[in-house]
C-alpha cells in the first residue's frame, strides 16, 4: 500500500476536522476528494467512512431511510474488509464497524445517534487512521 501524498493527508485532516465539527457534508467532500484516487481495501474503508458521515447528514435532515441505507452499506463494507482472512483486520475497521452497529441500533429504536458519532469523532478517530488503512 503506497503512502498517501501531502495533499491527500491534508484533505483527510480537513475531513476529520469537519467531522468533529459535525459538518458532515464538508467531511464527505474532503474525504471523497481522496477516496476517488484510492484502490483496494483503503478505498473500501474510506467509502464506508464517507457513508458514515453522509448518513449522519441525512439523519440530521430527517431522511431516516437515506441514513439507514448508507449505514447498512457501510456496515457491509466493514464486514467485507473483516472477512479477509489473509490479513489481520485493522483496528480502524473494527472501530468503524462497532460505531455503525451502535448508530444503526439507536436509529432503529428511535434515538438520536449524533451525540454518539460526535464522541466517536473526538475519542476514537485519529490521524493515525490515515496511514493504517
Amino acid at each position: 500500500m503506497a503512502p498517501l501524498d501531502a495533499p491527500a493527508l491534508a484533505a483527510l485532516q480537513r475531513g476529520l476536522a469537519h467531522f468533529r465539527a459535525q459538518d458532515y457534508f464538508a467531511a464527505h467532500d474532503d474525504w471523497e476528494e481522496v477516496w476517488q484516487d484510492l484502490s483496494g481495501h483503503r478505498r473500501m474503508f474510506w467509502q464506508a467512512m464517507i457513508q458514515l458521515v453522509v448518513g449522519a447528514y441525512h439523519f440530521r435532515n430527517g431522511n431516516l431511510r437515506g441514513c439507514l441505507g448508507l449505514w447498512q452499506k457501510a456496515t457491509q463494507k466493514c464486514e467485507a474488509l473483516m472477512a479477509h482472512a489473509d490479513t489481520p483486520t485493522p483496528e480502524p475497521v473494527l472501530r468503524l464497524h462497532s460505531v455503525l452497529q451502535a448508530t444503526l441500533h439507536l436509529v432503529q429504536h428511535g434515538d438520536d445517534p449524533l451525540a454518539h458519532l460526535h464522541t466517536f469523532a473526538w475519542t476514537v478517530v485519529s490521524e493515525a487512521w490515515f496511514t493504517l488503512v
